[in-house]
């Protein structure tokens, strides 16, 4: 946590303070939403934070008494930031909570937590978020690369190196009812399956394709604020088998899998 100064102190012990606290939302690599807790705006680090209907509970700690969650509550339909969040799209995002003192100046801010969102939930006009620390994921116990059949790439990412704008398909597309099902005749010269496990982009917000068959493609969630009429770019999707990379990419000297390796332990063969 940033250290504060005696001011800052001064003003939490305060008997008259007047605290309010700060929230960043952010998209990585793209938009930003800034709001605070309380009925005025508040200027700082050159933002504006505009006031809503949040706020937060106790920060739990672990036996190191390093944050690792924290839940905030605000009013669902007060904030788009937290609609589009509830829809779990591909991109990660990011909080920061701050406390600061209104009659403070220069407001000084002390940093609360910083951590991701991974979960939001609803019960009626109100959403819960749930947020966990940068620690959490340093604990992960997660292996670089695994001995498997399947490319350990990630399509588009930088070892697998295809790029995605040679296989983007830009298209005019009719949305459902439910936001789930896109339908565009472009779709329909590539073989069905061509789009799955791919993605929609939109305005820079994703999300992966989950099936295509003839005119149509399926989203794993809709997409905030997209309608009949836009204008999206698609791209494929791998199933990291060898033979895909090879004909569908033309990348097999990339392809970081162990095609050839025994699907049956040949110690345990009777």
């Amino acid at each position: 946590m940033k250290s504060v100064s005696a001011a800052y102190i001064a003003a939490e012990a305060s008997a008259t303070r007047r605290p309010a606290e700060l929230y960043h939302i952010w998209k990585e690599g793209g938009d930003h939403w800034y709001y605070t807790s309380g009925d005025a705006a508040v200027s700082y680090g050159g933002q504006t934070y505009a006031p809503a209907p949040i706020a937060r509970g106790t920060a739990g700690y672990d036996t190191n008494l390093e944050t690792s969650t924290l839940t905030v509550t605000t009013g669902y339909l007060e904030s788009p930031a937290i609609q589009f969040i509830s829809l779990y799209p591909i991109d990660v995002y990011w909080i920061s909570v701050m406390k600061i003192h209104r009659d403070m100046s220069p407001i000084e801010a002390s940093v609360v937590f910083v951590g991701q969102i991974k979960n939001v939930s609803f019960k009626g006009r109100e959403a819960s978020i749930e947020c966990v620390g940068l620690e959490y994921f340093l604990k992960q116990p997660i292996p670089r690369f695994r001995y498997q059949v399947g490319c350990n790439n990630s399509l588009y990412d930088t070892r697998c190196a295809v790029d995605s704008d040679s296989y983007k398909v830009t298209t005019t597309v009719t949305v459902s009812a439910d936001g789930l099902t896109l339908t565009s005749a472009d779709f329909s010269g590539y073989d069905d399956g061509y789009f799955t496990r791919g993605y929609m982009e939109k305005s820079g917000s994703k999300a992966m394709i989950v099936y295509h068959a003839g005119t149509a493609v399926t989203l794993r969630y809709p997409v905030y604020g997209l309608a009949t009429g836009d204008s999206v770019d698609v791209y494929p999707g791998c199933d990291l088998r060898i033979e895909t990379c090879r004909d569908k990419f033309d990348n097999v000297l990339n392809f970081f899998g162990m095609p050839y390796i025994p699907l049956e332990n040949p110690t345990v063969r009777v």
